[in-house]
């Protein structure tokens, strides 16, 4: 039996660029939702950014691009003529959703802010995706996650040990937390408008994203509390941190139950007679002499390669796992299992593991992946849909409003 994806029939204009926004648009599209991208005729920087980091960025292969952007639409789009500002509308017209990531107010400047939207359509969804929020002083800030979601949000300088350098942002981490954010926003709407009938602004920002993240964080080390951070090894939890083994890998332990498993962790680690120390007899005394206990077992882990001590630990029931590598995770077989990553094929003959979006739905299955769309692919097909003739096109290319991929 065929089932009928819960996105299906909605259309969605996406006038965005880089990650977080488009991130939202490419989870929609796995849900059954026609996402289309207006784009402009230099095209989406994104598009190009993968050539920094030894990945190719062609038309043949850029996985970069198509992990945020597979299964979409695009149409070349020139909103500063009237025309191509009339499309757009033209677009609005058709559309349930329409995602932007652009400054709020150069929107307001071509009257693509959701007050005048919502006397227009009603019925739309608007989401909006911010660097910082839309109100206080930042609200204009431009911002990436390096800067918006990491640094002002206390998680680069509160990670890292504090006597070297700050911790290298992960690249696209917080761009695809906060599109993640945007996509359940957006579903949220959908449903509260089958309810109601009427749309509503959604909006998120890279900020605000990392401020829930981090929010345990933040609570924590407000002065009435005062917990302090960046962390020290010498503070840090001794059974629930970080242990090098042999080989120079490193394990994370994750024991959040002392009495329990405090005993068989010093069994596998062939240093009984902790067990049996007074100073560490239970998670009280383990955390007022953390810093006697720490070296002991740096000592006991450095003497274990690391495949071996993950078998002696998984053998008692430990919660821990090896830190993995970035090079390891499209060969991990948990992943493949699970299709968090799958073999694909470009046109031209090569294959990589592609990173999939992390929701499943066991009615609808193996969700679908087909590359994301050249610049201005589908330019043609999509005025056509909206009731342009082939002179109209024609008059729209030569006025400069749009452009199809040649």
């Amino acid at each position: 039996m065929d089932i009928q994806k819960p996105l299906e029939g909605v259309r969605v204009l996406e006038l965005a660029n880089y990650v977080a926004a488009p991130a939202a648009g490419r989870l929609l599209t796995d849900w059954g939702a026609e996402v289309i991208r207006a784009e402009t005729f230099s095209g989406d920087v994104w598009r190009f950014y993968c050539a920094n980091c030894s990945c190719p960025a062609t038309e043949e292969e850029n996985p970069g691009f198509d992990m945020f952007n597979a299964n979409k639409k695009d149409i070349l789009l020139n909103t500063k003529t009237p025309e191509g500002l009339e499309v757009l509308f033209r677009l609005l017209d058709t559309a349930d959703v329409f995602i932007t990531n652009t400054r709020y107010k150069s929107l307001i400047k071509i009257g693509l802010d959701y007050d005048t939207l919502k006397k227009r359509y009603p019925r739309l969804i608007y989401a909006l995706v911010s660097g910082y929020g839309m109100y206080g002083p930042d609200a204009d800030k431009p911002g990436y996650d390096g800067v918006a979601f990491f640094s002002r949000s206390g998680l680069l300088a509160d990670t890292a040990e504090p006597s070297g350098y700050p911790t290298c942002p992960p690249g696209t981490f917080g761009d695809c937390t906060t599109g993640t954010t945007l996509f359940g926003a957006i579903c949220a709407a959908l449903l509260a408008r089958e309810r109601t009938g009427y749309g509503d602004m959604v909006e998120v920002s890279l900020f605000g994203t990392a401020t829930w993240l981090s929010g345990f964080l933040s609570t924590c080390a407000q002065e009435r509390y005062g917990e302090i951070y960046p962390k020290e090894r010498k503070v840090m939890h001794p059974i629930s941190t970080f242990y090098r083994c042999r080989d120079g890998e490193w394990l994370q332990l994750a024991i959040m139950e002392a009495e329990r498993y405090f005993r068989p962790l010093c069994t596998v680690l062939e240093i009984p007679e902790v067990a049996e120390d007074p100073r560490f007899s239970s998670t009280s005394l383990i955390l007022k002499n953390r810093s006697s206990l720490i070296p002991i077992l740096e000592e006991a882990f450095s003497k274990f390669d690391c495949d071996e001590m993950c078998r002696r630990l998984a053998s008692v029931d430990i919660v821990f796992d090896r830190l993995r590598h970035y090079r390891e995770v499209t060969k991990d077989p948990q992943a493949i299992a699970n299709q968090y990553v799958r073999e694909i094929n470009y046109s031209n003959g090569n294959t990589a593991m592609a990173v999939m979006t992390p929701i499943r739905s066991h009615n609808i299955g193996d969700m679908p992946y087909h590359r994301a769309p050249l610049m201005g692919e589908h330019t043609d097909r999509i005025l056509k849909d909206l009731g342009y003739s082939d002179t109209e096109i024609t008059e729209l290319k030569k006025a400069g409003a749009v452009k199809q991929h040649s």
